[in-house]
């Protein structure tokens, strides 16, 4: 019965770290990179206001010297198309950019992080929603 008893347990071990390892090793990019409006700021905005976002970097994996970033947009009902192109060291910690939008609706961005032999790592979608003035 004892010996039973340390099967199921090792069992249990196993497939605990097994999971553990399965959500850390998956290459979604959310180490790479993670977008964010800029301090303050909601991700809600007025049609015609400048919206900031943040990338916040994560590159201690990387062994490359440099990296590239494309972030891609989604327009309301659209599909995703390169918004910007951006590249960053390896000692970077954060990128940025804005935009301004004269539609209301809500838009998704992304961010791909790439270099030869690195990625390509996509970052979790953020929602930026512009409203009528």
């Amino acid at each position: 019965m004892t010996y039973l008893k340390k099967n199921i347990f090792a069992a249990a071990i196993a497939v605990v770290l097994a999971v553990t390892l399965a959500a850390c090793s998956g290459a979604s990019g959310a180490k790479q990179i993670v977008l964010q409006p800029s301090g303050n700021e909601t991700g809600k905005y007025t049609v015609g206001e400048r919206a900031n976002i943040v990338g916040n970097l994560d590159l201690s994996d990387a062994e490359v010297s440099k990296v590239n970033i494309v972030i891609e947009e989604q327009a309301p009902g659209g599909s995703w198309t390169e918004f910007r192109s951006l590249t960053a060291s390896k000692s970077s910690s954060s990128v940025g950019f804005a935009l301004i939008k004269t539609e209301p609706g809500t838009y998704q961005y992304r961010a791909v992080v790439s270099a030869d032999g690195y990625g390509p790592f996509t970052s979790a979608t953020i929602s930026v929603e512009y409203s009528a003035k």
